[in-house]
């Protein structure tokens, strides 16, 4: 029973999942990040905003990453942030390419703020 429930909680991270989801050949994502960006820009609208907040979170998760694996000792992807930047970004970003990933536009965030600090 409880390999069973295990399956099925965590079958929705499954690589196997994001790949068969997913519209174009590109990283596997787990998470929204298989989503395309119309999925983001339908969750602003919801009244439920645990979509939208998932996919934040998502994206806080790739800043996330690059700060650990990418970026040197003491670097922060995120310095000068507000939570409005992001936001911002990512609205503007999946309005003019609704067809692309979230991860897809959460690499272009980053690579924005990368740039905005030089690096």
């Amino acid at each position: 029973m409880k390999l069973v429930l295990a399956s099925l909680l965590l079958a929705p991270l499954s690589p196997v999942v994001a790949q068969q989801a997913a519209p174009a050949a590109g990283p596997v994502t787990y998470g929204p990040g298989h989503k395309l960006c119309s999925d983001w820009s339908a969750a602003e609208t919801k009244a439920d905003p645990s979509e939208y907040m998932a996919n934040r979170f998502f994206v806080a998760g790739v800043m996330s990453a690059y700060n650990i694996y990418v970026s040197p000792p003491g670097f922060d992807i995120g310095r000068g942030l507000t939570p409005d930047d992001m936001k911002s970004f990512m609205h503007g970003e999946c309005a003019a390419h609704p067809a692309e990933t979230i991860a897809t536009a959460a690499t272009a965030f980053v690579a924005m703020m990368k740039a905005r600090q030089g690096k």
